[in-house]
């Protein structure tokens, strides 16, 4: 009830002093002292962090202009400078948290009346008190960083929430930055979840964000080293040496790709920036070079949530490089990685097992990546259609071969692999209207298809024995390879091989209907 007074400006300024001196005595008493036996539960804490908030947003202009002295008072025990009270300072951080997320979370709606209230709270208290708690954070941080991870993690968001709306002075310093840079690199012998270490992480990545001229987004890409930092971190046995284990940290790792896919979508930024100074662009070139590897590793990754963290920015530079024709070399060198990387991210992991009705969910998860991964895939093929011809061609040609030469002990994921990469290359042949045109190929994408595809029957009939000994039919959505729209002598080897394919007591009638779909003018 009392909130709800406060947030709609219900009270008087009489009333709302009186409030102020009640709360403020209230807080003084409860979480002044050292003593933890006294201090609120965390959900009555929760309201009235709320409640002070809106008291902020009523009367910080007017009638409580010392309301973060009074609250920064709370943090020492005796005044000395010391921000010892460990109640009083996790109140204080309560407060400046729940104040951005009150006047500065751009992600809120807001009516234009509150939005404008908003900005000039935020510039008066930039004038009057943001230096005065940006100095208070370096000395909370030294105060409490090798004595409570908690309160440590708490001002470490903090700083990343005021991040965007302050100037970047009063955090990019060298007193701030050493703490960040060792909270960053500190290690534990456990090699356990450190969530200080993550939150430290996710503090540059808000530094990144935030908004600034082209020159200077790159200066300070620069001048924070982060290649350097984000490579010791991939380097760490936490992301190195346990990545193949049940003891990777995948918190660190996605916190690792937030700060990687901010940084790339920066620099591509400032590579898009027609007016960006000659200087500030080979500064930007030569960024994106060097953190090309280190996306990758994290596209790479075998958990499919951090791949997908890093997506944006890998969007976001196929965008750029496809409007950037033609390529320099330096550009063009790019897209090979970047597309073998999207190929070998669309392979089952060898944690898959064909048709384990358990898994449902992580496959339909996996399709769902797979599409994205298509959508990547097509970029590439827009940038450079030959590079992607001739990667594509060699991934299909070589997993044959290996069918030549292994046969039934070749793991079934390199083959659904390849006819997935069939299917997605036959797209490229739909714009001219299938593969043939006057008995020729219709291009040369087609061209390359019909060689895959007489590559596939040749393999299918050599290894037909052993393929039934150990592969089941691979996903209906191959049947494009079976259709009668292709060539008939391919169209009834294909069919007949990827019948055979099936284990034989499941060949019926119901399996050729499910793989050879006709074409819409044409049945079978």
């Amino acid at each position: 009830m009392v909130n709800n007074a406060v947030h709609t400006q219900q009270l008087d300024p009489q009333s709302l002093s009186n409030l102020k001196e009640t709360l403020l005595e209230y807080v003084r008493r409860t979480y002044g002292s050292s003593s933890q036996d006294q201090v609120d539960p965390a959900s009555l804490q929760n309201k009235l962090t709320q409640t002070l908030t809106f008291l902020f947003v009523a009367s910080y202009r007017h009638g409580w202009e010392s309301f973060l002295d009074d609250f920064l008072s709370l943090t020492s025990l005796q005044n000395n400078g010391l921000r010892d009270n460990l109640a009083g300072t996790v109140l204080y951080l309560r407060i400046l948290g729940s104040i951005h997320d009150e006047i500065a979370d751009v992600l809120v709606t807001r009516s234009s009346q509150d939005a404008k209230r908003n900005t000039e709270l935020k510039d008066i208290m930039r004038a009057r008190d943001v230096p005065k708690v940006a100095n208070s954070w370096q000395e909370i941080l030294t105060q409490w960083r090798d004595r409570n991870d908690a309160v440590v993690e708490m001002c470490l968001k903090v700083i990343g929430k005021w991040a965007g709306w302050i100037d970047i002075s009063l955090i990019v310093n060298q007193t701030t930055l050493n703490h960040l840079f060792q909270l960053v690199g500190r290690t534990n012998s456990t090699n356990k979840e450190d969530k200080v270490r993550d939150a430290a992480i996710d503090t540059f990545t808000e530094i990144v964000a935030k908004k600034m001229k082209a020159s200077d987004k790159i200066a300070m890409i620069i001048f924070l080293n982060l290649g350097e930092v984000i490579s010791q971190l991939i380097a760490s046995p936490a992301l190195h040496d346990l990545r193949t284990t049940s003891s990777y940290d995948t918190d660190l790792a996605e916190a690792v790709a937030k700060l990687v896919n901010n940084v790339v979508s920066d620099i591509v930024k400032v590579l898009e920036d027609t007016g960006a100074e000659t200087e500030t662009r080979v500064q930007a070139e030569q960024l994106v070079q060097s953190f090309l590897p280190l996306l990758l590793r994290f596209f790479s990754d075998e958990y499919d949530e951090i791949c997908s963290t890093v997506i944006p920015s890998l969007t976001d530079l196929l965008t750029f490089l496809r409007k950037a024709q033609p390529l320099p070399p330096a550009y063009s060198a790019m897209l090979a990685p970047i597309l073998n990387a999207i190929i070998q991210k669309m392979r089952y992991d060898e944690t898959s097992s064909w048709g384990n009705e358990d898994e449902q969910t992580d496959e339909a998860e996996f399709q769902e990546l797979r599409k994205r991964l298509q959508v990547l895939q097509k970029s590439v093929a827009a940038v450079d259609e030959a590079l992607y011809l001739d990667v594509l061609s060699n991934v299909v040609g070589n997993t044959f071969q290996r069918l030549d030469e292994q046969g039934g002990q070749m793991d079934w994921r390199d083959l659904d692999l390849a006819l997935h990469e069939m299917y997605l290359f036959g797209e490229l042949t739909v714009p001219n209207g299938g593969l043939y045109a006057k008995s020729q190929p219709s291009s040369v994408a087609a061209e390359r298809l019909i060689v895959m595809m007489s590559k596939m029957v040749e393999s299918g009939k050599q290894r037909i024995s052993d393929l039934t000994e150990n592969f089941t039919l691979m996903p209906a959505r191959y049947c494009f390879l079976c259709s009668p729209c292709y060539p008939t002598p391919v169209y009834g080897d294909m069919r007949s091989i990827l019948l055979f394919l099936r284990e034989p007591d499941e060949l019926h009638s119901s399996s050729i209907r499910t793989l050879c779909t006709p074409c819409p003018s044409q049945s079978h």
